[in-house]
């Protein structure tokens, strides 16, 4: 999960906005995957995503780091630490922290006999089912009608819109993906390659472009996730 509108609408005096799969077994327990994020063509941080597989239990280690400094007058640091245990494609556990440009925001969540009770800096309470959360790193997520948000623990039923066939810019070029598109609660277009594999996110920008890119492909994020 990413710094929210209204933060960059306060920086920068515009608007900015930020976010069935191939069968197998794992070759390996463990894969990790890394990102650039844009403004502009201006590169402005690092993100990560590592999954863990033992058995039906799958560990997520999400890490976003961005510093905006426009000529030394605007300056921004936000950092994202969150990890996630799932379990049979489950949500079990949530613990994300989060300094954004120095205010401190949470998203607690553990799964109990009445559900899965949430305690974040923006939502506290108990919800059925089996929501998705806004780390974006399987399409599993885009059947899911109920999101929670890793910065503050907001919960909330999004508009999902498969758009179709696009190229997206990453570390191995023009990517041909498929282009999704998510509304309410958060903003943002979603890409995955023709493996399902997640290589982005992009957002517009009052006439600029922000945007989450592949970097580092390393190994699939999707055999781990499936087992």
């Amino acid at each position: 999960m990413f710094p929210d509108r209204r933060q960059f609408l306060a920086l920068t005096g515009a608007s900015l906005t930020m976010a069935s799969l191939p069968a197998g077994p794992a070759s390996a327990a463990t894969s990790s995957r890394q990102f650039s994020v844009y403004l502009g063509r201006k590169q402005v941080g690092n993100s990560s995503v590592r999954l863990s597989r033992s058995g039906s239990r799958v560990d997520a280690e999400i890490e976003v780091s961005l510093h905006l400094n426009i000529l030394g007058l605007i300056k921004f640091d936000y950092h994202l630490t969150n990890r996630e245990s799932w379990r049979d494609g489950v949500l079990q556990e949530m613990r994300s922290t989060t300094n954004n440009n120095g205010s401190v925001e949470y998203a607690n969540a553990t799964r109990t006999g009445r559900g899965l009770e949430i305690e974040g800096s923006d939502y506290q309470g108990v919800i059925s089912g089996s929501p998705a959360t806004t780390s974006y790193f399987t399409t599993d997520f885009l059947e899911r009608r109920t999101w929670i948000n890793t910065q503050n623990g907001k919960v909330f039923t999004p508009s999902i819109g498969r758009v179709g066939a696009a190229n997206f810019a990453t570390t191995e070029g023009s990517t041909p993906c498929t282009r999704y598109a998510i509304r309410g609660g958060v903003n943002s277009d979603l890409y995955y390659d023709s493996n399902f594999e997640w290589m982005g996110s992009s957002f517009s920008v009052a006439g600029r472009t922000a945007r989450i890119a592949m970097s580092g492909r390393g190994g699939s994020l999707n055999r781990i996730w499936r087992g």
